[in-house]
Order: C-alpha cells, then structure tokens, then sequence
C-alpha cells in the first residue's frame, strides 16, 4: 500500500448564507491542494451534502471548486 504525505491540514466551521453551517477541511499534499467541504445539520430539516475541489498551486482556489460542487448539489433546483 502506498502511503501520502500530508504536509498540512486544517479544518474550520463557518455559516453560510442560507444559514447552513459548512465545514471545510484544506489537505495540502506535496504536489497539489485537496479541498472538502460538507454540510451537515444535526437539526431538522437534516442535509447532507459534500463537495470536493483540488488545485495544483492554490488552496484558495481548490477551495473554490469545492464550495461551487457543494453548493450546485445542495443548492440547484
């Protein structure tokens, strides 16, 4: 099995503007960004979404991908 160096991860909680709270965790790798970003209410009406960005140079803008992936699923009609 082939292991991956993980050179820096953080992970932070924040609301967004339909007042569901986002969590977005920043896994930098050596050789590019990986970005996943979750809804997850605990409370009714329960959602369950997930989206996932990577970006060779940018957590910016992996972080963006993921956040536009996240919110087509959970927010398209």
């Amino acid at each position: 099995m082939q292991t991956i160096d993980i050179i820096d991860r953080r992970v932070s909680r924040f609301m967004n503007d339909y007042n569901d709270e986002i969590e977005m965790e920043i896994i930098k790798y050596p050789d590019y960004y990986k970005v996943v970003v979750m809804i997850c209410q605990e409370e009714p009406p329960f959602k369950d979404f997930i989206g996932i960005g990577t970006d060779k140079r940018s957590g910016r803008r992996a972080a963006r991908k993921a956040l536009n992936d996240l919110y087509l699923e959970a927010y398209s009609e």
